[in-house]
């Protein structure tokens, strides 16, 4: 735990945003069966933070921490156990790693500043032809029925990404569509407001033409300014083939996007 509480404050210090409270590692019941010290960065993905003795050589890694992690964080506890020391992290998820091939706190840093950017999409780099990781185009990721019913224009600039919300769809998944009109192209370049459509609908492996397949009905989208405030928001209706809702956007501005359904909730970050 003193490991996790001095990675969470050098963090924050630095700027990141950490859901420390959420993890397991706050459960005593838990903390009892496994040997867990994780520590969730906002928007980045889960580090574990592992102390080591003064004598230590190694940092060693346990068979139960080593997937889902981004990376694990070597952390020096003096004997009192009222001060702590970051030696360095790395990614690799092996039995154990020598200290001395720790990458170092500066190298962590820029792991996660580097990893936080990718995490956000760029629409702006979308105008100039590149497609964020885990995006599909419109025929990639929709039936050609969908899109003509969804209004996905090929003059458009949509890309769309598969969610999965676990147990609340039964397996199933939606596909978030993002929308930038053509007419939009300018408005980017000249740094002014743009107007996006965010849709959601089945993806096209899970439609099936001609067949009553809807959207769960209860299904929320909403937008999330950059304060953290929802300002718009849409909900799912019986026998819906999608939602959409439409808003506009400074250049540079941030928003994020919840697709919400029950408890289950994924949020996706932008940046025009």
């Amino acid at each position: 735990m003193l490991a996790v509480y001095a990675v969470d404050y050098y963090l924050r210090c630095m700027g990141f945003e950490t859901n420390q409270e959420e993890e397991d590692n706050y459960n005593p019941w838990m903390q009892s069966l496994i040997d867990v010290a994780d520590l969730k960065v906002k928007n980045i993905g889960k580090l574990e933070c592992r102390p080591v003795l003064s004598n230590a050589e190694y940092l060693e890694i346990p068979p139960e921490v080593r997937t889902d992690r981004i990376g694990y964080v070597a952390v020096q506890l003096s004997e009192s156990l009222k001060s702590a020391t970051i030696l360095g992290f790395t990614t690799q998820a092996v039995a154990k790693i020598p200290l001395s091939q720790l990458q170092s706190v500066d190298d962590l840093l820029d792991y996660l500043t580097d990893k936080e950017q990718a995490a956000t999409v760029s629409l702006h780099q979308w105008i100039k032809g590149v497609v964020t990781e885990g995006w599909q185009t419109i025929d990639e990721i929709l039936h050609p029925q969908q899109i003509e019913w969804m209004g996905c224009r090929s003059f458009s600039i949509t890309r769309g990404k598969k969610i999965d919300l676990g147990l609340e769809l039964n397996g199933l998944s939606v596909a978030l569509i993002v929308t930038i009109a053509a007419e939009n192209q300018s408005a980017i370049k000249n740094q002014d407001e743009v107007n996006i459509l965010i849709q959601v609908s089945l993806p096209k492996d899970e439609y099936i033409p001609g067949a009553n397949v809807y959207i769960s009905e209860g299904l929320k989208v909403a937008v999330i300014d950059d304060k953290g405030e929802e300002v718009l928001d849409t909900t799912s209706r019986q026998n819906d083939n999608w939602i959409e809702v439409e808003f506009s956007a400074q250049f540079g501005e941030k928003f994020s996007i919840d697709v919400i359904l029950g408890e289950s909730k994924v949020r996706q970050e932008f940046v025009v």
